[in-house]
């Protein structure tokens, strides 16, 4: 009787649990309101960023093999045949996210992504927002992290003036 007391609390304790990591929001979630106050408030929109990310890799030669749109993020496949550079490369590119950070899960699902591929080269995480990389150590793959700032001087570099006016309206983009 003893263990069916035991056990029940253990059940009851880990759906508990269960319950909370689920439903609780994002300990970020409070930053949108004071982003959204900000000047150029209003978030990129979807469409306009995967164009973006898809149009930032081809300027840098790489070739999009795969991609894949979610709610806050595109996921793409990219491969460069470069002769020393060349290979398969793992891009994730978060558009909306709590608060506008991007925190440990984003770059910790990446590495394990690119891990687990087996013949990506690297992992590219790019976004319009600051990331967060404290406490991340050691990845033990190589992955690229672009922020917001990094992200509008490789548009400013690799694409045209009118992408480069078009980001200012937008919150992000290291402004």
């Amino acid at each position: 009787m003893l263990f069916v007391v035991a056990f029940g609390a253990l059940a009851f304790g880990g759906m508990l649990i269960m319950l909370i990591a689920r439903y609780a929001p994002h300990p970020n979630a409070n930053l949108n309101l004071v982003a959204r106050a900000l000047p150029g408030g209003k978030a990129m929109p979807y469409e306009e960023f995967r164009a973006l990310v898809i149009d930032l890799l081809e300027a840098l030669k790489l070739e999009v093999v795969l991609e894949h749109g979610e709610a806050n993020e595109v996921d793409i496949i990219a491969r460069s045949n470069e002769a020393l550079t060349g290979g398969r490369f793992i891009v994730h590119g978060v558009w909306q996210a709590p608060g506008d950070v991007i925190d440990q899960p984003y770059v910790i699902r990446l590495a394990d992504q690119v891990r687990a591929d087996g013949r990506a080269q690297k992992g590219i995480l790019i976004t319009p927002y600051q990331i967060l990389t404290d406490g991340l150590g050691n990845l033990e793959v190589p992955v690229e992290l672009i922020d917001g700032r990094k992200l509008r001087a490789l548009v400013e570099e690799h694409l045209d003036a009118k992408r480069l006016d078009l980001l200012a309206q937008y919150r992000g983009f290291g402004m």
